[in-house]
């Protein structure tokens, strides 16, 4: 309301909480506001991979980087609230036990709040990176094939959950519009070269090299 939005949806409904069975009220607000495009005069790149590898972003001027970095979850933590709700959940199997299926539910309830906190700050550092910067976010978004074909690999099932990112992605993308940064995907290539178009080799230091002689990390 202070950055001149007005209503224009509300919803409102009683239902039976999943956690803990008890009735309550809930109310959802839907906001819109009439905002100008800004007008950019850099980039800002923004890497959507696996999420224990982290959110990779650069700002971009011309052929300069003029800052970047990298903002990650905290997977230690969130890979053992994964394991306490597997351990709590066979307990569950085994044996009928309404104290231990609550505690599995309020596990579930901490990791995806974790999960929800993280993606919510992230994206709106990202966007005010790019209001900062006076950027146009450009994000890289792997194809649906290639995760399909990462979530029934070899990946380890604690770690599948690092390869949801839509939320995050449609959080920037709304905060994006919402302030008039301009947002569009791409998918780029790391081992398509920069410079020339070639196609890169790969090292055993993660690096990639180009016969043009441009080289840098993957």
């Amino acid at each position: 309301m202070g950055e001149g939005a007005a209503i224009v949806f509300a919803a409102a409904w009683v239902s039976r909480s999943w956690r803990d069975g008890a009735i309550a009220f809930y109310v959802a607000l839907v906001f819109r506001r009439e905002v100008a495009q800004m007008t950019p005069k850099r980039l800002l790149v923004v890497d959507l991979n696996a999420l224990h590898n982290g959110v990779v972003l650069a700002t971009v001027e011309s052929d300069r980087v003029l800052r970047r970095g990298v903002l990650r979850p905290d997977v230690d933590r969130i890979i053992h609230l994964q394991r306490e709700a597997a351990r709590l959940d066979s307990l569950c199997a085994e044996r009928e036990d309404g104290a231990v299926y609550n505690r599995a539910a309020a596990v579930r309830s901490r990791l995806w709040r974790l999960l929800r906190q993280w993606e919510d700050e992230t994206a709106k550092k990202i966007v005010k990176l790019a209001v900062r910067y006076k950027a146009a976010i450009v994000t890289d978004v792997p194809l649906g094939e290639s995760m399909r074909k990462l979530k029934e690999g070899g990946y380890s099932a604690e770690r599948k959950i690092m390869l949801n990112f839509g939320r995050l992605r449609r959080r920037v993308k709304g905060l994006a519009e919402w302030y008039g940064v301009p947002y569009r995907e791409e998918r780029q290539f790391s081992t398509m070269c920069p410079i020339c178009g070639g196609k890169m080799e790969e090292m055993s230091d993660r690096r990639v090299k180009c016969q043009c002689g441009f080289e840098t990390h993957r």
